[in-house]
């Protein structure tokens, strides 16, 4: 039978320092619930997180000069962890990647296939770019998309005209956060 994961990208320190607008304890909070009613409905959670090289010879080649954003996502320095609000449990999976899909040159899709899944949920940051990128690599994989609205954030554009190209795009569902525990919790196997 397949199922569903949840997909949880970019949510690290630094998005939060780059982006003041941006609230991390609403946000923060959101997202902790959503992977809270995974965890409890046995959905798959995997953290996909953006780290580079010090060295930077695994930078895109435009960022690999000067002094860039690039610096403050290397392994080891304070905003390159996840957040606080989000706990990283030994059974999740994490996905490193470069560049804004979380699919190019990582395991995501193997991790996937492995799980059986055809369905991912995805929230985190940013919704006009990494989840974006993410979310239409996803569908061009074969993956039915479902954005959780109140865990999702853009940056440059506002997260309603993010998730309506998605659906424009990639016929990507959005569901509130209401829907997504009633979903989850209900195709829970019986015990």
């Amino acid at each position: 039978m397949k199922q569903s994961a949840l997909v949880v990208i970019d949510m690290q320190e630094f998005f939060f320092v780059e982006n003041t607008e941006l609230d991390r304890g609403e946000l923060g909070q959101r997202c902790h619930e959503i992977v809270d009613i995974a965890r409890q409905a046995g959905i798959p959670v995997i953290y996909v997180v953006t780290l580079y090289r010090e060295d930077r010879v695994d930078w895109p080649k435009a960022w690999q000069a000067g002094d860039t954003w690039c610096g403050n996502l290397v392994r080891g320095v304070e905003q390159a962890q996840v957040i606080d609000q989000l706990s990283i449990k030994p059974d999740d999976f994490i996905v490193e990647k470069k560049r804004f899909s979380g699919f190019y040159n990582t395991n995501l899709d193997d991790i996937l296939r492995s799980l059986d899944c055809d369905h991912i949920y995805v929230i985190g940051y940013s919704a006009d770019v990494c989840l974006r990128f993410t979310s239409v690599d996803a569908y061009n994989r074969g993956y039915r998309v479902s954005l959780v609205y109140e865990g999702i954030e853009s940056f440059r554009e506002s997260k309603d005209a993010s998730v309506a190209y998605l659906d424009w795009l990639i016929d990507a569902e959005c569901v509130r956060l209401t829907e997504f525990r009633t979903r989850a919790l209900d195709d829970q196997p019986a015990i």
